[in-house]
């Protein structure tokens, strides 16, 4: 109401907004693995869904009683059906590349051999699904009728016979989806401890290009941009957008999410390519010493390889190589009553992914100033080959246990410790765990090495990858210590040219976290060999950049200096002290999967050169994040 008169300028987003369908499909978006290209360009704290966004430009722009169904397809939850003697049939995504139009415009699938094999392997399917109703009922009988179940069941109908044959051709008609109904049948099915197959017809909505995408006189403002999703789904549907953003990180993120991937489209991925692999090649150089990362295999796990190659032994020389990965690092005390080593594992689970993993801590039984060592082992069920288990944890709540003396260490000795002012000395970050991988052949039924018998790796033996946790030898040890004279070598000069973050840390709610563990300034966040990689690609990226300027111009090559220093960022935020091993998956989670800085008691950090460098790592992360959004902009760019 206004002024005492009904508005008759009623917006969609008002008046008959499908919430339910678009919630549906926005918890879908998020789905682990297949976030959005815009959401893995850099970290962001309020990242909005694609799809959410694209919903409340055209809510708030279309007006009351537009089609929700035609609403919903533009929004990309749309199923493309082909219909098979009256019945629609839910097309994958190969098969809608092969809809023509005809004269008319009406859009048809012709079936070949392809589409016939396609139709017989939906009645299977169709088959399959009716099983698992029967099995849904038969669990609970009272889902029969459920209006979920009904709907699938009406879904599952074989397609009635005799079906079409080749030369012929299928009507094709393009619905909105029901993303809410599959949330729903996945609720239930779970319920039952029923599994469902992916029933929802389409990819995820922010891949669809919009119809209505074409130059437009609305301006749509966003004056806190933020990540840039809004701005992004303005432009894709064809406004002209202001983004605006007080956050300097959030602002240069605006550019490489909104302008950047508009103007240049696909061909700037060779130029990030290309000067990246130029910054990798430096780093190389320069690290390539403190990463020893190709071993002779340990005793074990040469065993291991032995007994899998016993019908081939030839081979075995050829595969006794590990090839290092990751550190894994716990703080470590000193105890107050007894002065011995005391290690601060919140557990000794390695990895529960694949194999089983722990690791033991092996006291030297020294009354005084007793010494720990490491040894990782396989579990058999849910302990270690001697019974030991992997729950085991020496810190819980705050508060240390000894395993000399088994006495506990309190909070705040270790508080003490960690800031450097007990008695008792200052905590240090221990080493105590190295992930590796090897390759072995995979083996025939005689035992022999298989080979690929066509394309480009004909002849070469097909292998699998065996991951396997050890101990740190001599040489990982000696490389740290290298590590950190090198850093402090280069800390004058780095000083002097203001790239190491030597600034205090400021008190506060979130930052009283890191100040309480004795991490007063931003470079005590990392381990001298974290730093110095760091360092050393910021000194690198800042030496090529008026290389990369005078060739590619100005304003190109300010987008490609923007998009490697994203690739620095990525490489900071998975490679602190403030990242976790996260045993449940076997990887390291970065340093804001959690949004604060409270202490980590084990932390990882990436081998950072080499093949397989965290490095090379965050550069793939960016040029793949950078692709996908081109991709999505291609329609803008054209």
């Amino acid at each position: 109401m206004q002024g005492g008169k009904t508005r008759s300028d009623v917006r969609f987003i008002e008046a008959g907004f499908p919430c339910h369908q678009v919630g549906a499909e926005t918890q879908r978006e998020r789905d682990t693995g297949q976030a959005p290209p815009t959401h893995r360009l850099h970290v962001w704290w309020a990242r909005r869904p694609l799809t959410a966004s694209r919903a409340a430009i055209l809510g708030s722009l279309l007006p009351a009683g537009t089609d929700p169904d035609w609403f919903l397809r533009q929004l990309g939850i749309e199923k493309v059906q082909a219909i098979v003697n009256g019945e629609p049939w839910t097309l994958e995504d190969k098969l809608v590349e092969r809809i023509e139009k005809d004269a008319t415009g009406q859009e048809k699938l012709k079936v070949d051999s392809v589409v016939e094999r396609a139709l017989l392997r939906e009645q299977g399917l169709r088959e399959g699904y009716r099983k698992q109703i029967e099995k849904i009922v038969s669990i609970k009988s009272s889902l029969s009728e459920h209006p979920v179940i009904r709907k699938w069941r009406e879904l599952s109908k074989p397609l009635p016979e005799p079906l079409s044959l080749e030369g012929s051709a299928l009507f094709i008609k393009r619905i909105a989806a029901d993303p809410a109904w599959f949330k729903e049948l996945l609720e239930i099915a779970g319920s039952v401890g029923v599994r469902v197959p992916n029933l929802y017809g389409y990819s995820r909505a922010f891949m669809h290009h919009p119809d209505c995408c074409q130059s437009s006189e609305i301006t749509v403002l966003d004056c806190t941009a933020g990540g840039g999703s809004i701005p992004f789904e303005a432009l894709r549907l064809g406004h002209r957008v202001i983004g605006n953003d007080l956050n300097p990180v959030a602002t240069v993120i605006l550019y490489a999410t909104l302008d950047y991937p508009a103007r240049y489209g696909l061909t700037l991925i060779d130029d990030i390519k290309q000067w990246g692999q130029k910054l990798l090649d430096a780093l190389e150089r320069a690290l390539d010493p403190i990463f020893p990362r190709s071993f002779p295999l340990p005793q074990s796990e040469r065993y291991i390889l032995e007994t899998h190659l016993s019908k081939c032994p030839s081979f075995i020389p050829e595969y006794d190589k590990e090839d290092t990965t990751t550190y894994i690092y716990a703080r470590q005390v000193t105890c107050p009553h007894c002065g011995g080593e005391a290690p601060l594992l919140n557990t000794c689970w390695l990895s529960k992914e694949g194999e089983k993993w722990g690791v033991r801590i092996v006291i030297d039984r020294k009354l005084k100033g007793g010494k720990v060592h490491f040894e990782t082992y396989r579990l058999k069920g849910n302990r270690g080959p001697n019974g030991e288990d992997p729950n085991l944890a020496t810190v819980s709540g705050g508060v240390g246990t000894c395993l000399h003396c088994r006495q506990a260490i309190p909070a705040d000795e270790i508080k003490a410790q960690a800031r450097g002012e007990s008695p008792h000395g200052q905590w240090q970050d221990r080493l105590y765990c190295v992930a590796a991988v090897r390759y072995q052949p995979k083996l025939d039924k005689h035992g022999q090495p298989e080979r690929y018998k066509s394309g480009e790796r004909a002849g070469e033996i097909k292998t699998e990858k065996i991951r396997f946790f050890r101990p740190p030898n001599a040489q990982d040890f000696q490389a740290l210590a290298e590590a950190e004279k090198r850093l402090q070598q280069h800390w004058p000069n780095w000083e002097r040219q203001g790239l190491i973050p030597t600034e205090k840390i400021p008190p506060g709610h979130k930052t009283m976290e890191p100040l309480r563990a004795g991490m007063t300034r931003w470079c005590d966040m990392f381990t001298p060999r974290q730093l110095l990689g760091h360092l050393f690609l910021v000194e690198e990226l800042n030496r090529l950049k008026p290389e990369i300027l005078q060739e590619l111009g100005e304003e190109r090559g300010r987008a490609v200096v923007t998009y490697l220093q994203f690739m620095i960022d990525k490489g900071i935020d998975y490679n602190s002290k403030q990242t976790r091993w996260h045993y449940s998956r076997g990887v390291l989670i970065n340093t804001f999967g959690r949004h604060d800085y409270s202490v980590k008691w084990t932390f990882g950090e990436m081998v950072f050169s080499g093949p397989n460098s965290g490095a090379v790592w965050a550069l793939s992360q960016i040029l793949d994040a950078y692709q996908g959004m081109a991709e999505l902009m291609a329609p803008l760019h054209e």
